[in-house]
């Protein structure tokens, strides 16, 4: 908040005589009053993950897990001919993670997608 900026608008919230029990004694415990308190919980607050947020976690980590899978196959098969293949779609995924504007693949160099 700026320095020359009023606070001057209000909320209004109903609790129960116990949940009011409550949260003046969280206040107190911190040394604030309970609108600090409760101003400070409020915008402080880290809001959970979204399903999007969600979804997209569990998609980076299936990645993990293919990118692990293969790493483990190639350096398994390190002798055969489709690992080189192997390595070097996976070092042009790692460059395609790395860069936001990925241009596509030089010729002859397969592709990860």
């Amino acid at each position: 908040m700026s320095a020359t900026a009023r606070r001057s608008a209000w909320l209004k919230l109903r609790v129960t005589p116990e949940e009011k029990e409550a949260i003046t004694a969280k206040a107190t415990m911190q040394g604030q009053t309970v609108t600090d308190f409760l101003r400070q919980r409020a915008l402080d607050y880290r809001l959970r993950q979204t399903p999007l947020e969600k979804e997209r976690i569990r998609q980076l980590a299936r990645i993990g897990v293919n990118l692990n899978q293969l790493a483990r196959w190639a350096n398994t098969w390190k002798s055969r001919a489709e690992a080189v293949e192997i390595l070097t779609a996976l070092v042009s995924l790692e460059r395609a993670l790395l860069a936001k504007d990925t241009p596509p693949p030089p010729p002859g160099e397969p592709s990860c997608i």
